[in-house]
C-alpha cells in the first residue's frame, strides 16, 4: 500500500487533479475543508525559513507558485494569494495551507481513466476494447452487480462483493466514455440538467412516476 501511495503521488498533481473525496485528499497528505478547499497542515519548525521550504516543496510539486519570505506578514505569519493561503493555527503549533479548487482543474475521473488505460495497455488489451465489446462488458458487470441481491434483502448483500462489482461497472463505463471521446463530468452534468427539465421539482418531488405521467 505504501508503494502504491508513493506511485500515486508521483502521478497526481493537486492543481490538475483536485480531489473530490476524503480518500482522494489523503493521497496528497491532507483533507477537504469542503468540496472546493483542500487543507494540509505543516508543523512549525525552528525557523520560518525552514517551515517555508517544506511548504514550498509541496506547492512546487503540485504546480503552484512558491511563497516568498517577504510576502508573509509579520503579524501572525499569514500569506494570501489566490488560490493558496497559509496561516498559523492555534498557538502556532502548526501552519495550515489552504488551496482552493480552480475552474480549470480536472476531476479525478481523468486520473482514474489514465490508470485504467495504463493497466490495459501494459497487457495489450486495447485491441479488444471497441465500443461494442466495452458496452457488452459493462452490461455483464452490471448484471453481476445485480446478482449480489438475488434471493436476499438488499441489506443482506455482501458489501465487499458489491464494491468489487461496482468498481468493474465504473471501469468499463469510464473506458467506454474515453473510447467515444466523451468527458464524463460534462455528460453527467448535461444529463442532470436535461432530467431537471423533464422532472421539475414541483411535479416530481416524492413520486416515482415517469415524466409523461406527471
Amino acid at each position: 500500500m505504501v508503494g502504491l501511495n508513493n506511485h500515486l503521488k508521483l502521478i497526481l498533481v493537486l492543481r490538475k487533479y483536485f480531489p473530490n473525496s476524503e480518500e482522494g485528499s489523503r493521497i496528497y497528505g491532507g483533507f477537504l475543508y469542503d468540496e472546493t478547499i483542500f487543507c494540509k497542515t505543516f508543523p512549525v519548525r525552528d525557523s520560518l525559513v525552514q517551515m517555508l521550504e517544506e511548504v514550498n516543496q509541496f506547492l512546487i510539486d503540485n504546480d503552484y507558485n512558491p511563497i516568498e519570505l517577504d510576502e508573509i506578514k509579520n503579524d501572525g505569519y499569514t500569506y494570501d494569494n489566490y488560490p493558496v493561503s497559509l496561516s498559523p493555527h492555534g498557538y502556532q503549533e502548526e501552519f495550515v495551507l489552504l488551496i482552493n479548487r480552480e475552474p480549470f482543474s480536472r476531476p479525478q475521473t481523468h486520473f482514474l481513466i489514465n490508470e485504467l488505460k495504463k493497466f490495459r495497455d501494459e497487457r495489450d488489451w486495447e485491441q479488444f476494447h471497441n465500443p461494442k465489446d466495452l458496452s457488452i462488458a459493462l452490461s455483464i458487470e452490471a448484471n453481476e452487480l445485480l446478482e449480489q441481491f438475488l434471493w436476499k434483502n438488499h441489506e443482506d448483500a455482501n458489501k465487499d462483493k458489491l464494491k468489487e462489482e461496482l468498481a468493474d461497472v465504473f471501469a468499463y463505463a469510464f473506458l467506454l466514455a474515453d473510447k467515444l471521446d466523451l468527458d464524463v463530468e460534462k455528460i453527467v452534468l448535461e444529463k442532470i440538467k436535461f432530467n431537471a427539465e423533464k422532472y421539475p421539482v414541483e411535479k416530481a418531488k416524492g413520486t416515482a412516476k415517469k415524466y409523461d405521467e406527471l
